[in-house]
């Protein structure tokens, strides 16, 4: 496999860690932090039905409607207003793993062109990114939001490479969710799962490239180079 023109990074859960997010939504989830997941995973899930019914909401609205969802199984009442403040606060401010800023610097100074790629809103993915002190490390910062569809729809990885000028069998896809990374195989990019604390790939998707425990891994995977 040959060294690659670009490397995509997915951003929630992959490069910041939500569970920052655990003890501000659970605030009007009855002070119950174990189920912040099982609000994330519905995100996740009605981001795919958005896709399912030719839909496209905002990632934001997306997350508020989830957060109703989930507060409305344990009994509780969330009105809209209230779950899209919510949502939006504390979203655009999650750190990043600790394992992300030495690998970027690492990948940068060696001249591999660096993308984000994620599901969050444009405007959304700029604050993220600036809030976790590491939007200067990517050469594009790209948001589904341009396209009206999420990933893991072909059209998305397509599309990002066209815009990084790259073909996609010269990219690689790193994520930390394994729709994510059978979406980006699926058109020829090649992969890297990062296995996040209770991430594991989908046991019938398509298998990535490679695996690694940590962003580190990285460094030695893709230079001089990859395969």
């Amino acid at each position: 496999m040959k060294t690659p023109q670009a490397i995509f990074f997915d951003i929630n859960e992959t490069l910041l860690d939500i569970n920052a997010m655990k003890p501000g939504l659970s605030t009007v989830l009855g002070n119950d932090e174990s189920i912040v997941e099982l609000w994330f995973t519905q995100l996740l899930h009605h981001s795919l039905v958005e896709i399912a019914s030719s839909q496209f909401h905002d990632f934001i609205d997306i997350g508020a409607a989830t957060l109703i969802m989930v507060a409305h199984s344990r009994g509780i009442v969330l009105d809209g207003d209230t779950a899209k403040a919510t949502i939006k606060k504390h979203i655009t401010a999650l750190p990043a793993h600790a394992d992300v800023a030495p690998t970027l610097t690492a990948l940068h100074s060696k001249g591999i062109k660096l993308v984000a790629l994620s599901n969050s809103s444009e405007k959304g993915l700029h604050a993220q990114l600036e809030f976790a002190n590491i939007k200067h490390y990517f050469h594009q910062i790209l948001s589904v939001e341009t396209l009206g569809i999420y990933k893991p729809h072909p059209q998305v990885y397509h599309w990002a490479c066209r815009q990084a000028n790259v073909k996609n069998e010269d990219a690689i896809m790193v994520a930390a969710h394994g729709w994510d990374v059978s979406g980006a195989k699926a058109t020829g990019m090649k992969t890297i799962f990062v296995e996040r604390p209770g991430k594991m790939m989908y046991p019938l998707g398509l298998s990535p490239d490679h695996a690694v425990k940590t962003m580190t891994e990285l460094d030695t995977l893709v230079m001089p180079s990859y395969g």
